[in-house]
């Protein structure tokens, strides 16, 4: 039996929770999934609106498409790209420009193949072969520090600009770069989290939780353990010394936290 699940929080601190997120199977052919999660900008008006919107467009284009135009993953990558363009203009021309604005990570599971979609730092995972593999990139400034100036990826979540992203839905035109990846169907489990989880957990809780819990617990586990649990978190001497930039220390539920989960056996 597969599982299909989200979850959210809207965490200790936030009035609104401005996460969305989505894990449904196709009417018409069970076999074809969809999976998302949208973290609405908090630093703009109305980030929910932004979520919701994206989310909700996504799934009736889904659910409308016929499963046999889904066969062909290279022309179903280009028209999920096509798609997030399109909604992407749609917000500005409602809304106005750098109004209101979200992240998206999306996985669309096809016959064969699965296709990510990012364009933001909410992020994408796959679990197989007992290991935990990120699938996106964030497209954030710090992600930059990881790439190319050697910081280690659970050192991220101290830099004080680690809110800045580099790619949105809905602010601008410029704004709304997607990136893609495909992968082939022979992995366990899928995993996406807005950012409110992976500051505060990093892949190797995830892991741990994956490892010892049932599965039907996982993704109710790892929201739990980002917005209640104090991580202890502490910059590390290593970020210290090289003194990049001021430094916070990320704390349990300081935003919303959400998930969406797919599992081939139960």
């Amino acid at each position: 039996m597969e599982l299909l699940q989200t979850e959210t929080d809207i965490g200790l601190i936030r009035h609104n929770n401005e996460d969305t997120a989505l894990a449904i199977s196709h009417p018409k052919n069970k076999r074809i999934k969809l999976l998302l999660v949208a973290d609405g900008m908090g630093g703009k008006a109305h980030g929910e609106i932004a979520s919701k919107y994206v989310t909700s467009s996504i799934e009736k284009w889904f659910l409308n498409k016929d499963p046999k135009e889904l066969k062909d993953v290279e022309k179903t990558e280009l028209l999920l790209k096509r798609l997030v363009k399109k909604i992407n203009n749609e917000l500005i021309k409602e809304f106005g420009i750098n109004n209101l604005g979200t992240t998206l990570t999306l996985a669309l599971i096809t016959y064969r193949k699965t296709i990510f979609l990012n364009v933001g730092d909410s992020r994408g995972y796959l679990f197989k072969d007992y290991k935990l593999i990120q699938i996106t990139e964030d497209d954030s400034d710090v992600w930059c520090y990881y790439k190319y100036a050697g910081v280690k990826k659970d050192d991220l979540r101290y830099f004080s600009n680690n809110n800045i992203i580099n790619a949105c839905i809905g602010l601008s035109e410029g704004l709304c770069k997607i990136s893609t990846t495909i992968v082939n169907n022979d992995y366990d489990m899928l995993l996406l989290f807005t950012d409110g989880v992976t500051d505060l957990i990093t892949d190797k809780k995830i892991y741990k939780i994956i490892k010892s819990n049932n599965k039907k617990e996982i993704l109710k586990k790892i929201i739990h353990e980002a917005v209640n649990i104090n991580q202890h978190l502490h910059v590390p001497l290593r970020l210290l010394r090289k003194k990049y930039v001021n430094y916070i220390v990320p704390f349990k539920g300081r935003d919303n936290a959400t998930g969406a989960l797919y599992v081939k056996e139960v």
